[in-house]
Formats: structure tokens, C-alpha cells, sequence
């Protein structure tokens, strides 16, 4: 076990280009490994059917792979991508043509159609010109293998060995060529999946605060609405306003009065957990609703919350900000409306305001 993890480990070393090749760099490994091993034991059932000269020509072939191999690790992950490529299209043809059709052989030109999609160096205009380029190669094979029969006449146990052998190597290299681009693909769809969630995210969110933005907010009002109109679920929305922003602004700076909506913004939210959701409505204004609740059980969360936001020292840098917040709160009327509730609430907090300010109105 420990054996098979340091060779998958060597197998998948960082090519010295960088971890963009990396994928590429490993897929082709994983081929010219497995096409110089099914090479050798070709070779070695040629030279035990007495077929010498082939034998050789055929271990030299597969010399070549362990040459393209070795060039993945030397920083030429493209080179070697291009070298696979002409050798597993050059070798199998000239073996399929002096050893006929039944050695298996033209079979690897499908293997490089299917490796010649997966590199992103080449673009799909010269992918699919070599595409017609190899299905010629192979079409000639077939026609020149069948009119001018030239087969190896293998003994029978060699013969089921050889194409036993040959089932297995196109098989497995069939399975990796699969796992790669499935690799490939998920990756991608994840890499996609996680782009659009992220770009949700800013879409919904408030950047300076963290909280759902005024959209987001709607839209949670309108699906409220809804649940009301079909199952009379209540729900509350109450408004707030920080007093006197424009003051924390003037006296320490803007990036004080960004503090303070961070700051205040994570009482709102411990504050709405369990309870519903709060959303920056704009600028220093920030919009609450209440779930299943009525007007007095709101009023008593948000006194608790005025209350603690009172007496909080608010540290931004040398200097403690004292900060009060008002409240307007306004039970949800289906005659009234989403809209009509909200100006309600905010007439609620304008009133609070001229009240003196740092209190909650309902």
C-alpha cells in the first residue's frame, strides 16, 4: 500500500511549468506508462512467437513512451503532449501495417482522438482537422490490413494471450482517459457551481455589512406576504435608524462610521436569530421582520437590543463611540400591504425621532 501511494505521488508531481499543466502533466503520464508496459508485453509474446525482428522494433517503440514520460517532469509537459501524440499515431500504423489487422494495434489512433480533445493548448479548429487527419490514418489501415491480408501467425496460446493482453491495455487506458475527463469536467462544474454561488451571494448581500441587501429583503417580504395571504401567518416589520450618523461621520471619519455599521449590524443579526431576518435597508437605515410574531413580542426584542446597544463602547481605534439607535414597528395588514406597512413603520421611527430619539415606536 504504501508502495502504490509513493507511485501515485511520483505519478502526480507538479511539473516544473507550474500547477496549470499539472492535470495535463499527470494524464499523459498515466498514458505513456501504461502504453509503454502494454508495448514491452507485446513485445515479449512477439519474441515468443518467434517473430524477432518485430519483437524489437517493438521494444524500441516503447522506448519511446518512456521518453515522453520523462519529459513531463522536465518542463516540456506540452512537448510531450505533442510527442505522445506522433507516437501513438506513427507506431501503431506502421506495426498495424506490417503485422495485419488482427495484432490490435491501429486501435491506439482512437486513444490519441480521445487524448487530443482533453489538452486546452490546442484549439478545436486544429482538434478537429487532426480528428479527420487520424480517422483517415485509420480508414487507410483498414483498407490496405484487408486488401493486402499481411497477419502474423501467432500459436494459438500466444495468440489468446495477445489479444487477452490487448482487451485489458485498451480497456484500462479507455478507463483512465474516462476518469480524467470526468475529473475534469467536475472540477470545472465546480469551479462554475461556486462562481455563480458567489456571485448570488454579492447579488443578495450587503459588501460593507454582511447583511441581506434591500432585494433580498423584498423578496423575503413578498414570499411573508404570501405564507399570510394563504395560511394568516403574522409577521412584523420594524425599521431602524442609527441617530445621529451623520455626526460619528463628521466627528471621526468615514471609516468610523463604517465600523459602527459593522459593529451594529452583528447585534442586529445575533439579535434576528431565531427571530427572522434583518437587511441594510440604505445608508444607516436597516429593515427587520419578525416571523410569526406580533407587534408587542417585537417591541420586546428590539428594547432589548436598543437597550444593549446603548450601553456598548464601540472602540474604533483610540477613541470609544457612544451610539443610540430608533425603531418604528408596524404590524403586517394584508389591506395595507408590504409597502404601505413599511411607510407606516417609518413614520413610527420619524415620530421616535422628533420624540427625542433612542427609543422604539409601536
Amino acid at each position: 500500500m504504501k508502495l502504490w501511494r509513493k507511485f501515485l505521488d511520483f505519478m502526480n508531481m507538479t511539473p516544473r511549468e507550474g500547477a496549470e499543466l499539472k492535470d495535463l502533466a499527470v494524464f499523459i503520464r498515466f498514458l505513456s506508462v501504461s502504453c509503454l508496459f502494454y508495448f514491452i508485453l507485446t513485445s515479449v509474446a512477439l519474441f515468443a512467437a518467434t517473430y524477432y525482428v518485430f519483437a524489437i522494433v517493438e521494444f524500441l517503440c516503447a522506448g519511446l513512451f518512456l521518453v515522453v514520460f520523462i519529459y513531463t517532469y522536465r518542463g516540456k509537459t506540452n512537448f510531450a503532449m505533442d510527442f505522445f501524440g506522433s507516437v501513438i499515431v506513427a507506431v501503431p500504423t506502421v506495426l498495424a501495417l506490417t503485422t495485419g489487422w488482427k495484432t490490435n494495434f491501429q486501435w491506439c489512433l482512437l486513444v490519441e482522438i480521445l487524448v487530443l480533445y482533453f489538452s486546452l493548448e490546442i484549439n478545436m479548429e486544429i482538434k478537429v482537422k487532426l480528428f479527420w487527419v487520424i480517422s483517415l490514418d485509420f480508414i487507410l489501415i483498414a483498407f490496405f490490413t484487408h486488401v493486402f491480408p499481411n497477419s502474423l501467425d501467432f500459436p494459438r496460446g500466444w495468440a489468446i494471450y495477445f489479444h487477452i493482453f490487448s482487451a485489458v491495455f485498451y480497456a484500462g487506458v479507455f478507463h483512465i482517459i474516462a476518469f480524467f475527463y470526468s475529473n475534469k469536467f467536475n472540477a470545472a462544474e465546480q469551479n462554475l457551481r461556486d462562481v455563480n454561488n458567489k456571485l448570488r451571494q454579492m447579488a443578495s448581500t450587503d459588501t460593507l455589512t454582511s447583511l441581506p441587501n434591500r432585494r433580498t429583503m423584498n423578496e423575503h417580504l413578498t414570499m411573508l406576504a404570501y405564507n399570510y395571504e394563504r395560511s394568516n401567518q403574522p409577521f412584523v416589520i420594524a425599521i431602524a435608524d442609527i441617530d445621529l450618523f451623520k455626526k460619528i461621520n463628521d466627528t471621526y471619519g468615514h471609516d468610523a462610521g463604517d465600523y459602527i455599521l459593522q459593529s451594529v449590524s452583528a447585534i442586529f443579526r445575533d439579535t434576528m436569530e431565531g427571530n427572522g431576518m434583518v437587511a441594510r435597508w440604505g445608508g444607516e437605515e436597516f429593515l427587520f421582520a419578525f416571523e410569526n410574531a406580533s407587534g408587542n413580542q417585537a417591541k420586546n426584542v428590539l428594547e432589548g437590543m436598543r437597550n444593549q446597544i446603548e450601553k456598548t463602547n464601540f472602540q474604533y481605534k483610540d477613541e470609544v463611540i457612544r451610539v443610540t439607535i430608533t425603531l418604528g414597528i408596524e404590524d403586517y395588514s394584508v389591506v395595507s400591504g408590504v409597502e404601505a406597512t413599511i411607510s407606516k413603520a417609518d413614520s413610527k421611527l420619524y415620530r421616535g425621532k422628533s420624540e427625542g430619539r433612542n427609543r422604539v415606536v409601536y
